[in-house]
C-alpha cells in the first residue's frame, strides 16, 4: 500500500504544535527475582517437604513396618481314622457348627457286627472259665474230704498195727511160757498146739495192719496225686483268661472304631471346606473337611532379620486390614521366633558351588489381636506398624 504526503501526520511549524514525543513500551521484569507471594508458596512447600520427610524418618526409627503379614488361625483338618463309606455329610462350606455338632458319619454296619462277634467269643471263653472252675471247686472239696478219709485211715491202720504188735509180743510170750512147760511134759500137746497157732494168727494180723498202713498211704498218694488236677485245672483257667483278655481288647478296639464312625465338631467354629460326599469309601487319614474357631485368630508377619533384633516381646503394633482400610486394631508382639522360615523350605538351597549371593533371612513374629465383629478371617493380607521405641 502507498502512503502518500497527504495522509502522513502534519507535525512542525505548519502545524503550529510541538511534535509528540514518542511512546516507550514498559520495560520487562527481572527473571532473577522472586515476587513476595511466589516466596512464601516456595517456602511453604519445602517447609511441608521437610516436615513429611522427617515425620517419615522418625516413623522408620520408632516402627518397624511388615506389609505382607498375615491373618492366621486354628484351621483344624478333619480326617477319617477308619475304613468306610460316608453315609451322610452334615455341613457345607460357610456353616456354623457349635462344640459336639454332627459332621461326618460313616457307614456301621460291618463294625457292629464285628462287636457282635467278639462279644460273642467273649461269652464263650467265660462261660468255659466258669465250668473250668466249678469243676476245680469240685475236685478241691473231693480231695480235702478224700485227704481227712486218708488221714483218719492212716491213724487207724497205724493204731491197728500197734494193737497187732501187742498181740504178737503176747503170743510169743505165750508162746515160749507153753514151749518150756512141754518139753518138760508138764502141757499137753494140744495146749502147745494152741499157743503155736496163736502166734502164727498174731503175726499175720501183724502183717495185716502194717499192710493196712501202707494201704493207707497209697491212698493218701493217690489223694494227692488227684489234688494236682487242681493246678492243671488253674493253668487251663490261667489260659482262657489270655484269651478273654485277648478278645477283650479286640472288643474294646472295635468299640472304639465304631465310635469313631460319628465325627463330631471338637470346638465351636465355621465349615471352610469339605472334600467327601456321601457315598465316597475312604480309609485312614482321608481328609473329610476343614473348619476353625473365628474367636481364635492372630497376625503372622515374616520380619526381617535387620528389623529383628529392634523387636521385644510385648511391643505394642497397629495393624491394618487389607480388606477393611478403615479398620485399625492394636496388638502385641506374644511370639519371636527361634528360626529362619527358610529352615522350614522344602526346598532347601545349599551351596556347594561357592557362587554366594546373600539374602535377607525372614524370621516368623506373632502379634496377638482382638477378634472385630469376626471380620478377621485366616488368610486375609495386613499390614502391621510394631512400635519399638515405647
Amino acid at each position: 500500500m502507498t502512503v502518500t504526503t497527504a495522509d502522513r501526520p502534519k507535525t512542525g511549524p505548519a502545524t503550529g504544535q510541538p511534535p509528540a514525543p514518542p511512546t516507550r513500551s514498559p520495560a520487562p521484569p527481572s527473571r532473577g527475582r522472586l515476587r513476595p507471594f511466589h516466596l512464601v508458596v516456595a517456602v511453604l512447600v519445602v517447609a511441608v517437604a521437610l516436615a513429611i520427610a522427617g515425620k517419615w524418618l522418625m516413623a522408620r526409627w520408632t516402627h518397624v513396618y511388615i506389609d505382607d503379614a498375615r491373618i492366621g488361625g486354628d484351621l483344624i483338618t478333619v480326617s477319617s481314622e477308619v475304613n468306610g463309606r460316608i453315609a451322610s455329610v452334615a455341613v457345607i462350606a460357610g456353616d456354623i457348627v457349635e462344640q459336639g455338632a454332627p459332621l461326618v458319619r460313616i457307614e456301621r454296619a460291618q463294625a457292629g457286627l464285628d462287636v457282635q462277634v467278639l462279644e460273642a467269643q467273649a461269652a464263650v471263653l467265660r462261660a468255659q472259665r466258669g465250668q473250668l472252675a466249678a469243676q476245680q471247686d469240685m475236685i478241691r472239696a473231693q480231695v480235702v474230704s478224700r485227704l481227712e478219709a486218708a488221714g483218719a485211715q492212716m491213724t487207724a491202720a497205724a493204731a491197728a498195727h500197734e494193737a497187732s504188735k501187742a498181740s504178737l509180743e503176747k503170743a510169743r510170750s505165750q508162746f515160749a511160757r507153753i514151749s518150756a512147760l512141754a518139753g518138760r511134759d508138764v502141757m499137753s500137746r494140744q495146749s502147745f498146739e494152741d499157743a503155736q497157732a496163736s502166734l502164727r494168727l498174731a503175726r499175720q494180723q501183724e502183717l495185716a495192719t502194717a499192710a493196712g498202713i501202707e494201704l493207707a498211704r497209697a491212698n493218701r498218694a493217690v489223694v494227692q496225686a488227684d489234688e494236682a488236677q487242681i493246678a492243671v485245672l488253674g493253668h487251663q483257667i490261667a489260659g482262657l483268661d489270655a484269651q478273654l483278655a485277648g478278645v477283650a481288647a479286640q472288643l474294646d478296639q472295635k468299640r472304639i472304631d465304631l465310635a469313631k464312625r460319628d465325627i463330631d465338631a471338637a470346638v465351636p467354629g465355621v465349615v471352610d471346606a469339605t472334600f467327601v460326599d456321601p457315598g465316597e469309601y475312604v480309609s485312614p487319614g482321608t481328609r473329610l473337611l476343614i473348619y476353625h474357631d473365628p474367636r481364635s485368630v492372630w497376625v503372622d508377619a515374616n520380619v526381617k532379620e535387620t528389623d529383628f533384633r529392634r523387636l521385644r516381646i510385648g511391643a505394642r503394633a497397629t495393624v491394618s486390614v487389607d480388606a477393611y482400610p478403615d479398620l485399625k486394631l492394636e496388638g502385641r508382639i506374644v511370639r519371636l521366633g527361634h528360626a529362619a522360615t527358610s529352615q522350614f523350605a522344602l526346598l532347601p538351597s545349599p551351596n556347594p558351588s561357592g557362587n554366594f549371593t546373600k539374602v535377607t533371612q525372614r524370621l516368623p513374629v506373632r502379634i496377638a489381636v482382638e477378634q472385630k465383629d469376626r471380620l478377621l478371617r485366616p488368610g486375609m493380607m495386613v499390614e502391621v506398624s510394631v512400635d519399638v521405641v515405647d
